[in-house]
């Protein structure tokens, strides 16, 4: 596992008609000659950077209004306690994929983009991996599923318990799926996925009303997973990697042993930041009754969009900046412009007209989340300068600081959470997200400002060597950019 992970080859040509043979027929000094690094389209750097952004930011934007129709339909069609039991399910099946598909995320979106002709096995490898981990982590839970609460009865039976873990391996696929389109630039396909995977879940949601009451919410979104999983997996394989590894051939691939310690220091991180996303809905439906955990989670489904938001902004700039570490002031200026113009106004409607949104699902639903709702929208707005300084940290390859700052978010938000959904129910979660949030804006601010002022490398001579060795053996030079932008006409619009 320390060498380098090996291609023999490419089995097929690229998907865009002829592009890649283009890639190795422009020179790397015919590329430098340009000078600009623009694209053959005219796209410059900061255009890549955006486009995957917003790529990303539009599939935030499907899912949510289609899972904001999904969980109407829910609350129309089951009842409280089975929309309650349903989202309990959901949340420990995103918990337990998550245990993976978070803490390999960032590895993902951080050498995919330069690992060339062994970008298959890679992907592979870590699918296999995640796969694994899932299913052991799912024996346990459920082994141990009496200590979990009521709202998590129905998953008792083998049945029930052998669908749990096949919908978390595929959840982790899934996911992680997103994070290799990301890094091989072709963002535009997470939207349509996850399309097809929020449309397939409120078909299923209908049709299994009758038939499945109890579980049906679960097993609804659970089964939509293979919808936009086996495709874009034929997709990611057959097509991208195949075109990616003909077009970088020649590049050399990052070793095992790079990446495994990049893993070890990013996971740490990574594993802070998924408990404090899976576990805060978990400990609501250990501590309150079915109905009010469908509350929580409606809210909670809706606000946390905002911060997926920023989320993917940061992972956008994670990809781009890894191509071009020179760029990486100018790609924070201007995603913090961009977050403050899309968010704020979203915020903003979130906030005022929470008690309309919430209506139609029911007076339940209106009393007791409209105070969540409008507690996680605001958290957003801090979120965006923890998220940007989090995709600061994995381009600047600073794990340990990485490891500290997320580590320190989730205990803010965890334990605030414990103390106050007492005294103030589940609206206790939102004031804990939404003050953890404000204390990690201002500890990130001063990092900032120094990467705006192009001070980081400088100020961490470890950083500073890694970017110059990325640099040296090309990565993020301008031949790296020209060979990412030459796609064919028809793929214009690629980010």
């Amino acid at each position: 596992m320390t060498g380098t992970v090996r291609l023999r080859g490419s089995r097929r040509d690229a998907a865009d008609g002829g592009a890649g043979a283009a890639r190795h027929a422009t020179a790397p000094a015919e590329a430098k000659n340009r000078g600009s690094g623009d694209g053959p389209t005219g796209d410059s750097g900061e255009d890549s950077l955006f486009r995957n952004a917003y790529a990303l930011m539009l599939s935030t934007g499907v899912s949510a209004a289609l899972g904001l129709g999904f969980w109407l339909i829910a609350a129309r069609h089951y009842s409280e306690e089975a929309v309650g039991q349903g989202s309990a399910a959901i949340a420990a099946q995103r918990m337990l994929a998550s245990i993976t598909a978070t803490t390999l995320s960032g590895a993902v979106v951080r050498y995919v983009p330069r690992a060339g002709r062994a970008t298959g096995p890679l992907v592979l490898r870590l699918y296999l991996f995640s796969t694994a981990v899932v299913t052991v982590a799912c024996g346990v839970f459920l082994l141990t599923l009496d200590l979990w609460g009521p709202s998590y009865a129905p998953l008792g039976s083998l049945s029930a318990g052998i669908f749990f873990t096949a919908s978390a391996v595929g959840w982790a696929l899934l996911t992680l799926q997103d994070g290799v389109l990301t890094g091989l630039r072709k963002a535009f396909w997470v939207p349509v996925g996850n399309a097809v995977f929020s449309l397939g879940k409120l078909v299923l949601l209908v049709l299994l009303a009758a038939a499945v009451p109890v579980l049906g919410v679960f097993v609804s979104w659970a089964a939509a997973i293979v919808l936009s999983v086996l495709p874009l997996g034929w997709l990611v394989f057959r097509r991208l990697i195949p075109q990616q590894a003909r077009a970088d051939r020649d590049r050399e691939p990052p070793g095992m042993r790079e990446i495994g310690r990049f893993i070890a220091g990013d996971s740490v991180g990574a594993f802070f930041s998924l408990i404090m996303i899976s576990l805060l809905p978990v400990m609501v439906a250990v501590r309150f009754d079915a109905a009010h955990n469908a509350f929580f989670y409606t809210a909670y489904t809706v606000g946390g969009t905002m911060e997926f938001m920023a989320i993917n902004m940061a992972s956008s700039l994670t990809a781009h900046a890894s191509h071009s570490p020179d760029s990486l002031a100018e790609g924070v200026r201007g995603a913090l412009r961009r977050m403050v113009l899309l968010l704020v106004p979203v915020v903003l409607v979130l906030v005022v007209l929470a008690p309309l949104i919430l209506a139609p699902f029911g007076q339940g639903y209106q009393e007791n989340g409209s105070t969540v709702l409008r507690l996680l929208a605001a958290a957003a707005l801090p979120r965006v300068a923890v998220e940007l300084y989090i995709g600061v940290l994995r381009v600047q390859g600073r794990t340990g600081m990485l490891a500290v700052l997320q580590g320190a978010m989730c205990v803010l938000v965890l334990g605030s959470a414990a103390v106050l959904l007492g005294p103030y129910g589940i609206s206790g979660a939102g004031y804990a997200v939404l003050g953890a949030m404000t204390l990690m804006a201002v500890a990130c601010v001063p990092g900032l400002r120094a990467t705006l002022k192009g001070r980081a490398p400088a100020e961490h001579p470890r950083a500073a060597a890694r970017v110059k060795e990325r640099e040296e053996d090309g990565y993020g030079t301008n031949w790296a950019r020209e060979s990412a932008y030459l796609r064919g006409a028809h793929d214009s619009v690629t980010p």
